[in-house]
């Protein structure tokens, strides 16, 4: 073998146990700041959102947040896709809002995401991948006249990422998981967030659809009549006005408010008036 190839892998190792030190050193950090830190957090989780975000490691989601383990439940993977097949987000999503009780869902797409990108220049991945990238596709062909309009690439990837994070959102409140809490007395809020790679700032997207109410009407379940005859029972009564008021207010104040039927090409005219929105170039110089 060549002394090169043994140098890479003397660096590789090297790299690899960086990763089991700075795992003692957390340890110690975590320690000596309060003794009984991880016997605390052995007892269990209760976390207040559910994050949904890329497997991008330039997107870390407790670090950028400042949050502990513990506070956040969090699903990461190819470009924060909420695909209504897939068994492992839906597993995580009813684990989160029956279990855990999560009031909040959050999609957190970024900037200079590879996934968009291959996505929008048709890039071949390869395998799997291609098939998971044309969830991506399938929103770029849907905003493909807002993206297009931008002339530089990165500008277009980042705009294409706001687009992808508000059909995940979408995707969300479509889901019967998400419907059946709201119905049951469990309000769920879902946000859309960007975060920034090139500045570290999370923005939060204007989203139309603010309630599964106002979700097309082809997504809303007929729930059966127990559970309307539960809603309407003392116990239901009970249980609900126990139920933290903020979110009791919130979800009062989104159903009278938010209106209904959001037209489409008005949403594509608000979103080009805005489109500065999208743009990163302003941000760096």
């Amino acid at each position: 073998m060549s002394k090169e190839f043994y140098q890479v892998g003397y660096q590789d190792i090297q790299e690899y146990n960086k990763v089991l030190e700075g795992n003692k050193l957390y340890v110690q950090k975590k320690t000596q700041q309060d003794p009984d830190y991880f016997t605390k957090l052995s007892k269990g989780q209760q976390p207040k959102y559910l994050l949904i975000g890329c497997s991008d490691s330039r997107a870390p989601p407790n670090e950028i947040t400042e949050t502990d383990p513990g506070e956040i439940f969090i699903h990461r993977n190819i470009a924060n896709l909420v695909i209504p097949t897939d068994m492992n987000i839906n597993c995580v999503i009813q684990y989160a809002v029956e279990h855990l009780k999560v009031h909040n869902i959050v999609v957190m797409g970024h900037t200079f995401c590879g996934g968009i990108k291959a996505a929008m220049n048709q890039d071949s991945v390869g395998g799997l991948l291609d098939l998971w990238l044309n969830n991506i596709k399938i929103t770029y062909e849907k905003y493909q006249r807002i993206v297009d309009s931008f002339t530089n690439e990165d500008d277009r990837v980042n705009c294409l990422s706001c687009m992808s994070i508000r059909e995940q959102v979408l995707s969300i409140w479509r889901n019967p998981i998400i419907q059946k809490s709201w119905a049951s007395g469990h309000p769920v809020m879902v946000h859309g967030w960007l975060f920034r790679v090139e500045t570290g700032y999370i923005e939060e997207l204007s989203i139309d659809q603010a309630i599964p109410d106002e979700v097309s009407k082809i997504f809303n379940f007929k729930f059966p009549e127990k559970v309307e005859e539960y809603l309407n029972s003392p116990k239901a009564r009970k249980s609900l006005a126990g139920r933290s008021t903020k979110f009791s207010r919130l979800q009062s104040l989104l159903v009278q408010e938010v209106k209904l039927n959001v037209d489409e090409d008005q949403i594509l005219e608000e979103l080009e008036t805005q489109k500065d929105l999208f743009s990163f170039q302003q941000d760096i110089e």
